[in-house]
């Protein structure tokens, strides 16, 4: 008789990390609503109150301080829960338990205390994640060092995410596993919509601190040129 515990995740016979399943109470729409509901609210504080500590940041700075607080309180808070509870993530009945139950019928890893995903979220978020918050506090103090950061943290968060989605699919397409549900709806949307973000704006944001520090190079290059032939 086979001892593997019925849950919705793929592959079927997956071993669950603490054994027991707890089908989630809140509906998915629920879920996502109240996710939404709150990064709504984080949104609206945090451009208000980047405004009001700096006024003379434009919209495109606004975005990233939104864009980086968003980042920390997701590395951090929610992917910190992982961190901590991997070990009976099944099991798990709060808001943010349910969230990850919900999610991982996009990636089963979760549910089963993957070496992979475990490493790569404990660092992301031990490091990107108070990272994020200190590359939006030096963006608002319009500090000299925001460059350096930003381009630290997001090469970490792309190249992670990379690793990410590399790792998934290596498994599905060489090694005939797959850890996503055959609904193209949890692949499409939850794994490859929702993570996309952390490839397309990471980048944007690399490629922006490479344009300002070259910026910043060109003009000592141009100083130090000028008081050599003073």
């Amino acid at each position: 008789m086979s001892t593997t515990p019925a849950h919705p995740y793929f592959p079927a016979t997956l071993a669950l990390a603490g054994r027991i399943y707890v089908a989630n109470s809140w509906h998915v729409f629920t879920l996502i609503a109240v996710f939404a509901a709150g990064g709504a609210v984080l949104v609206a504080a945090t451009w208000a109150g980047a405004r009001r500590l700096n006024p003379r940041l434009g919209p495109g700075d606004l975005g990233l301080v939104v864009w980086f607080v968003l980042c920390g309180s997701i590395h951090l808070f929610f992917e910190g829960y992982f961190v901590y509870n991997h070990h009976r993530m099944p099991q798990m009945t709060d808001f943010f338990g349910q969230l990850w139950k919900e999610y991982a019928l996009s990636d089963s890893r979760y549910m089963a205390s993957d070496p992979f995903v475990l490493c790569i979220e404990s660092w992301t978020a031990v490091f990107w994640g108070p990272l994020s918050f200190l590359v939006a506090l030096l963006i608002v103090l319009a500090s000299p060092y925001r460059h350096p950061v930003q381009a630290l943290v997001s090469t970490g968060q792309f190249y992670g995410d990379v690793l990410y989605y590399t790792t998934s699919l290596f498994d599905d397409l060489c090694n005939g596993v797959r850890h996503y549900r055959p609904e193209p709806y949890y692949f499409w949307v939850y794994f490859v919509l929702m993570n996309g973000a952390w490839i397309v704006l990471p980048l944007w944001c690399l490629w922006s601190s490479i344009k300002a520090t070259a910026s910043a190079f060109k003009v000592q290059q141009t100083l130090t040129e000028s008081q050599k032939s003073a």
